[in-house]
């Protein structure tokens, strides 16, 4: 989770699991490109819009339906993973 973040310390997963901030994690897939749901903000509070979905040369970037999230909930990521 630290990453790419300001995050330190402890840090709770969307799924209630609590982890170090800077403990290794096992990738979800080694052989396609994924995007970890408990990091994205869909750019919300940095960009007009992902910026995976701008850059994705063949248009793969799909919603993932287990993880839907209200604009207000990715800014409030945000601020929480960028200490905003």
């Amino acid at each position: 989770m630290s990453d790419g973040t300001t995050v330190k310390g402890d840090y709770t997963l969307m799924n209630g699991e609590a982890t170090a901030a800077d403990a290794p994690h096992d990738p979800i897939a080694i052989d396609v490109y994924y995007i970890t749901p408990d990091k994205c903000t869909e750019c919300q509070g940095f960009h007009e819009e992902p910026q995976c979905a701008a850059v994705c040369p063949v248009d793969c970037c799909i919603p993932d339906e287990l993880y839907q999230e209200t604009v207000d909930e990715l800014l409030a990521k945000q601020a929480k993973l960028h200490n905003a």
